[in-house]
């Protein structure tokens, strides 16, 4: 089998075949809620509790977060497809009609599946992102609701689990 010459569009198109899950990253930043979407969330190690957030390296966002004292981290389900185009677009708007609540500085959106409370241990430039791993302070579980994925080059869910 041969493939076409690499390029970022080809390995793109290849690497939408494996869903990524998609979170949303959120901090207060001089007292108002400032987040954005990442869909390259995992879990990194149970002791110490690490997760990791690759983030590209030009990203506006990200040098507001990575200094606050907490990093909020929810888990999107299928309630929120709505909200991704939003939460990924113009700072000033992000978080108009959602509602969010605090852990410390740590953002957290309402309904979701799951949430964790971070804090930034390192940052490793990784290519054209940056690998952010995060110490996990609290982690809690809500429901079962089918969470978000990029799976396609599109925001989908996983299937549901059959009994």
């Amino acid at each position: 089998m041969t493939s076409p010459a690499l390029t970022g569009t080809h390995l793109r198109t290849v690497l939408a075949h494996a869903p990524t899950s998609i979170v949303a990253l959120g901090s207060l930043v001089d007292g108002q809620p400032d987040g954005m979407i990442a869909g390259s969330f995992v879990g990194i190690s149970l002791d110490p509790p690490l997760v990791g957030v690759a983030i590209q390296d030009t990203s506006s966002t990200w040098p507001r977060l990575r200094t606050a004292d907490a990093v909020g981290i929810s888990v999107l389900t299928e309630n929120h497809a709505h909200l991704v185009r939003q939460l990924a677009g113009p700072k000033e708007h992000r978080f108009d009609r959602v509602g969010w609540f605090t852990d410390g500085d740590a953002v957290h959106l309402d309904h979701c599946c799951a949430q964790l409370t971070t804090h930034v241990v390192e940052e490793i430039p990784l290519g054209d992102h940056i690998l952010a791993v995060l110490k996990v302070n609290d982690a809690t579980e809500f429901s079962t609701t089918r969470p978000l994925v990029f799976h396609g080059s599109q925001v989908t869910t996983v299937a549901p689990t059959s009994h």
